[in-house]
């Protein structure tokens, strides 16, 4: 499943170029744990690196992690003792590219956010502190984009918003899936939810489905509680 890990950098107005150059960090290594706990361990972007990206067709670099709208290219992209550092260039003309170009030199838009498939990591718990540690040992790297929100704010967004137009089945188990829920949990979520998908009075049917959604929410959190 698709993950992402947001890094915020600070970037001088006058370091951003008029032709759409930007410099930065799209990971850090080390360091304390994320919003989700994990943390990058050096090198684990380095087969991804040398293969060319997933499935060897590039690092894409989109806005706000929206594949439909890619808005320029990444000139360098390597590991070094920091972190993965980049050269990004803004593709100017295309509209959510100078939206961007603007928007970075304003000090609006500070934030690089990766998407990536993890293929090897190790879990370190401290019982102590209720503490569950995740090093990223190697990820697949997808895609790098200039992003607004951090990725805990930017999930609930763009999460609500797919569940909310969810209109079949299918369409509500990919929105949950994507909000991090298993296949388990995603089905059994659709099933409490499904007759009022299939409800005429949309309004109502989405305020009920939400309904079940809290519902089940509460329990699992009780489940997961009492285990």
């Amino acid at each position: 499943m698709k993950e992402y890990l947001d890094v915020p950098f600070e970037i001088k107005a006058s370091s951003i170029l008029d032709d759409g150059t930007f410099e930065g960090y799209g990971s850090m290594f080390g360091g304390e744990p994320d919003a989700y706990g994990d943390i990058v361990v050096k090198g684990a972007f380095k087969d991804s690196l040398a293969a060319g990206g997933r499935n060897g067709t590039g690092i894409a670099m989109l806005w706000q992690h929206d594949p439909k709208q890619p808005i320029g290219v990444y000139k360098e992209i390597e590991e070094d003792k920091k972190g993965l550092h980049l050269i990004g260039k803004l593709t100017r003309g295309v509209q959510k590219a100078d939206e961007a170009h603007l928007l970075m030199k304003d000090g609006a838009l500070k934030g690089l956010s990766i998407g990536y498939d993890v293929q090897d990591y190790s879990i370190e718990e401290d019982k102590k502190l209720n503490k569950r540690t995740r090093y990223l040992k190697k990820v697949e790297l997808w895609e790098i984009s200039p992003v607004t929100f951090p990725a805990a704010v930017r999930a609930q967004i763009t999460n609500v918003k797919a569940i909310e137009e969810a209109k079949t089945e299918r369409e509500l188990e990919a929105a949950l899936r994507d909000a991090g829920l298993s296949i388990k949990e995603s089905a059994l979520l659709v099933s409490r939810c499904k007759p009022y998908l299939r409800d005429v009075n949309e309004k109502q049917a989405l305020r009920e489905a939400f309904k079940e959604l809290r519902m089940m929410n509460v329990k699992m959190a009780i489940h997961n509680f009492v285990n």
